[in-house]
């Protein structure tokens, strides 16, 4: 490593991956690169040769940051089956920090739920600790992410509301450059997991334009 690189800081995200929830992960995403970070999920690779559960423990063992949304815990009408892979990968993610292992002591988290209250009904043993809700709305993940990492990490970050009007801006611009690029608008709306990161990347390496010039 040379003396200008710098090494890339992980934040393990452990979410619902499904199409009602992709504008919070969008957004939950843009805001942890935005601080600087990596965000790592385990369905950033299609690679299906690891087994999922080493996987999630490899990426959660990298990051000294983990975001778990268990906004999930709860079946919506009868006959639908509350979301376990959620709460099950944050119980790892706990088990490792308290593990006594001296890499993960010092781990930090930040929990979503949908409404406030959700978890002491469905997890109480998360009691005591600070639980942030979103109501499943992408600005309010913006803004619970962007304190987070200014009062837990210690990043120097503009406000929620600039934060969230260049989210705005990163979207049109990627549009455009997707449909320069021969995608369809619904397919520019649409990337892939790691090809969205790395347009979240390239953007901020750009300078965070507020408009794509080919």
């Amino acid at each position: 490593m040379t003396t200008t690189e710098v090494p890339e800081r992980y934040v393990f995200v452990n979410c619902p991956f499904d199409e009602e929830h992709a504008p919070l992960l969008e957004a939950l995403l843009f805001c942890i690169v935005y601080c600087g970070f990596v965000p790592r999920l385990a369905s950033e690779s299609r690679e299906s040769g690891e087994n999922r559960l080493d996987k999630i423990v490899s990426l959660i063992e990298v990051s000294e940051v983990s975001v778990h949304d268990l906004s999930r815990c709860k079946a919506r009408e009868v006959g639908e089956f509350a979301r376990m892979n959620m709460p099950f990968e944050f119980g790892v993610d706990v088990g490792l920090r308290r593990s006594g292992r001296r890499e993960f002591a010092q781990k930090k988290f930040l929990i979503f739920e949908e409404f406030q209250y959700d978890l002491k009904r469905s997890l109480s043993d998360v009691a005591g600790q600070d639980v942030a809700f979103h109501k499943g709305d992408f600005e309010l993940v913006i803004r619970e992410t962007r304190n987070f990492f200014k009062s837990e990490m210690g990043i120097d970050l503009p406000g929620p509301t600039r934060i969230a009007g260049e989210y705005h801006d990163f979207r049109g611009w990627v549009l455009e450059k997707k449909i320069a690029e021969g995608h369809s608008e619904f397919e520019a709306l649409n990337l892939p997991t790691r090809e969205l990161l790395q347009e979240m990347s390239d953007w901020t390496d750009l300078g965070r334009p507020a408009q794509f010039q080919s």
